[in-house]
């Protein structure tokens, strides 16, 4: 059995904002490349467990288009790999497909305002504040497809690291971010789908040399 119809039907289920054909086109989407990732993801495990060519012809699937979006977690000796690349050929060292991203920063700006004029104010002390990340993914048992307890409970642990994480990641990198540290996490059943489990973390970046943690 194939699973690229349901693999969609997750996402639509998870965000309610699925449109347009099964290939994975998304309309109004930056990030309709995570639903192409779905179709490579299963394109790669029909051919593994049959042992024949893929025959789902998706034309708009190209899924080194989409490299940007791959992640990897380190802390340590732990590493996390968001990835979709690789699963043309397997799923090994995988541990979901790259989330939804979003990206949110302010500038840090003092204003002093003076008395007896319109719009009469001083601005001074500009500083740009850290990103603020959104991480929306999905992590499905892809093989089973039963409860992925596993990796719910290595996501959950992850979070629960008190210290900067390291990442690799194309688009954060042209963001100027390389370390982030975690803020906030939830975790949500996929309605109709028990081997799928949508995630969310909230991130904040941070430069390295300048985190400290209070005891």
């Amino acid at each position: 059995m194939r699973y690229i119809v349901d693999l969609i039907a997750r996402y639509q289920s998870a965000w309610g904002f699925v449109s347009g054909t099964l290939a994975g086109e998304a309309e109004g989407l930056a990030n309709a490349g995570i639903f192409k990732a779905g179709i490579a993801f299963n394109e790669a495990k029909w051919k593994d467990r049959n042992g024949n060519e893929a025959k789902y012809d998706a034309p708009v699937y190209a899924p080194t288009d989409w490299t940007w979006a791959e992640m990897v977690m380190k802390h340590e000796g732990k590493e996390m790999n968001f990835s979709f690349g690789s699963l043309k050929e397997n799923s090994t060292g995988v541990f979901a497909p790259p989330p939804l991203m979003r990206f949110r920063r302010t500038k840090n700006i003092t204003v002093t305002v003076i008395d007896g004029g319109n719009e009469a104010e001083v601005v001074e002390n500009f500083g740009v504040n850290s990103w603020e990340i959104e991480l929306d993914g999905l992590v499905v048992d892809m093989d089973e497809h039963g409860y992925p307890g596993e990796k719910v409970k290595l996501l959950a642990e992850f979070f629960e690291i008190n210290d900067v994480i390291d990442v690799a990641c194309p688009l954060l990198l042209d963001l100027g971010i390389r370390s982030i540290y975690f803020r906030e996490q939830s975790f949500e059943p996929v309605e109709g789908f028990p081997d799928t489990v949508k995630y969310s973390l909230v991130a904040k970046s941070i430069k390295p040399a300048v985190f400290s943690l209070i005891q």
